[in-house]
Formats: structure tokens, sequence, C-alpha cells
């Protein structure tokens, strides 16, 4: 008792494929069909009236068990690392989620290779979505396609940072992207700029590789040398005002900085003023992805704007159709599309500080 009142242990009904059978008014296996990869062997109006029944009663398939009897799931995988630290990547993962369960398939979220790998290995699934992967990702699936143990699943990767020939891509133009902020602060006649965030070169050596050519490309353009451009790693966002203090202690001639995202970009700004320092009348600072919180800051950032929606529609088609035809032979060329971005330009940037 308790209260005044006695405590009822009730146990819930676990909702099977025979509640949803007998909500429909058709068989079990036709059900299971209908929930799973064989739709195509249902009517089209008994797929929607299965599906419906089943999100009414609450119905949730055991993934193990279909597994185990063979079953190729109705289900994609996703990785996404580091996402509970940057509203972008938050964003695009909540894009790809709705948008797969838009075309009637589930996901399953992972944030670490090691689940993700798990995942492939113990589920026959649909398909793969690998959101901005790290390096080693690569080269542990280059290792593992040698040995033949990389299980083999349609999959497309979204905004990589990296060059990769494994998987079909649709990713933003980096060496645009740090193009196009180089050159924005190279016409407002800023001459020493740097770049702020990512690892370190000897943790992920070819993560820079395609932002380093697109500044040296502006620098180039605007008839200026290459070694007037600097790289700080910068891994954590918060870590961004020590980053850009170090940097500012080793080449006080920088005036002019180019950060990976817009919550960098944030800390940088902030780490600027603790230095005495103001953004842009002393420092100009570009943030990257246009978070909603970029043009609420104050000064409000200056960035590079990505249209989430189509990159993840694009990258979903690619694979769906993978999933809907012959899977892509591994020595056949995957399909890389290269989204633009657009420079936003509001008040973290500026002409340099006139020398003194």
């Amino acid at each position: 008792m308790q209260g005044g009142f006695p405590l009822v242990e009730t146990k819930q009904h676990n909702v099977t494929l025979k509640d949803v059978a007998e909500e429909v008014g058709v068989s079990a296996m036709t059900v299971s069909r209908a929930l799973s990869g064989k739709a195509h062997l249902v009517s089209s109006d008994t797929v929607r009236r299965c599906r419906n029944a089943a999100e009414k009663l609450g119905y949730v398939p055991n993934l193990m068990a279909r597994s185990l009897r063979g079953e190729q799931l109705r289900t994609i995988v996703m990785l996404a690392e580091h996402m509970s630290s940057h509203q972008y990547l938050a964003q695009l993962v909540d894009t790809v989620a709705h948008a797969i369960e838009q075309r009637g398939y589930g996901v399953i979220s992972c944030q670490s290779t090691a689940s993700f790998r798990q995942a492939l290995k113990n589920f026959k699934l649909a398909g793969a979505v690998i959101i901005a992967p790290p390096q080693r990702l690569y080269q542990d699936i280059e290792a593992e396609r040698r040995n033949r143990r990389m299980p083999s699943s349609p999959t497309v990767v979204i905004h990589s940072a990296i060059k990769q020939s494994f998987f079909n891509e649709v990713s933003p133009d980096i060496t645009a992207f740090t193009h196009a902020s180089a050159s924005h602060l190279i016409e407002l006649g800023h001459r020493h700029i740097a770049y702020v965030g990512g690892p370190r070169a000897d943790e992920e050596p070819l993560w820079f590789e395609l932002r380093r050519q697109g500044i040296e490309q502006a620098l180039s353009e605007h008839g200026l040398p290459l070694t007037h451009y600097r790289h700080q790693p910068c891994p954590e966002t918060e870590l961004a005002p020590a980053a850009l203090q170090q940097l500012l202690a080793r080449f006080p001639e920088t005036t002019g900085v180019i950060c990976i995202n817009d919550e960098v970009a944030v800390a940088s700004v902030v780490g600027a003023e603790k230095m005495g320092l103001r953004v842009p009348r002393d420092l100009s600072v570009i943030g990257g992805n246009d978070i909603k919180l970029a043009r609420f800051f104050r000064p409000a950032l200056t960035t590079l704007s990505i249209d989430v929606r189509t990159m993840v529609e694009t990258a979903l088609n690619l694979l769906f159709d993978e999933i809907n035809q012959q899977p892509r032979a591994e020595e056949t060329e995957p399909v890389k599309i290269s989204m633009t971005a657009n420079l936003v330009v509001r008040e973290s940037t500026g002409p340099p500080p006139k020398a003194s």
C-alpha cells in the first residue's frame, strides 16, 4: 500500500505481427512482407494499411530475430560522431533520419565507428549513411576490404572532408569553401590569415588537405606568398580561445581568421575579446555552416551557408538507387557530387587595422 491505494503490477503487451495482421485483416506473413524488404510482393494498398496499423498499435520489429532468419531489414544504419557538440551535425543527422523515415525505412543511429561496424556485422541492413567521417574510418575500411572482412551494404557518405574512393558521396566543396572565405578576407585588405579548427596534422594528415588547397588558391590568385597563412589545430570548441591565443602569440601579424564552424568562430570572438581585441576592428573572423545562432550573435557572424536539405535528399537518392537496383561493383568509380555554399557577409569581418 502507498498513500492508501494498492499497487497493481500490470504487464505490458508486446504488439506482435499477429496483432497487426488481425487489425488489417490479412495474414501475419503478409504483414511481415509489407513491413520488411519484401514489400514488392504485396500490393501498395496492403503495404500502406499494414504500416498504418503497425504505427497505430506501436509495433516494433525484432531486428535481431529477423537477422537470425536471414531477412533483409528495411533499416538504414547511420554514423555521425561528435554530433552533440555541433549544431550543424545535429541538424544534418536530424534531416537524414527524418528523410529516411519519410521513405518508409527505419534508422539505427551510431555515434562511434565501433558501434557502426557492429551494426553492420549483426544485422542484414538495407544500407548505410556515413556523416562527416574521421580519416581513421577510411583507413579501417581499406584494411578490412584487403582482408575481405568488410560487410557489403549500399552506402553513401555525406560531408566528407577527406577524399575517398569507396562510396558514393555528396559533400560540400570544401576547397571552394576555404577559397571563398580566404578571398573575402584578402579582398578586404588582409594579408596574413589563419585557419582555426580540426585535428593536428600528425593525427589526421589528410584532414586539412582540401582546405589548404582553397586557401593557397586564393593567395596565389591575389599574388600573395603561400607563407601568409597558418593552420592552428583546435579539435574542440572550448579550446578555441586558447588556440587563438597560441596562434596570435606565434604569428601576431595575423588579422583574419577562418574557423572550421560557427561554434569555433563564436568561441574565437570571445577569446579575442579576452585578449583585448575587438572583432572586426582588430581581427576578422569567419565561421562555417550558418547555424541559427550565427545571425543573433554579436557581432553577427560572417559565415558559409549550406543547403542541408538538398544535400541530404541528393545523397539519399544515390543510396536508394543502389538499394533498389543492383549494388555498385567495387571496381566501378563511385559517384561524387559537390555542393556549393553561399558566403553570408555579416558583422564579424571588415578591413584589417591600419598599421600604427
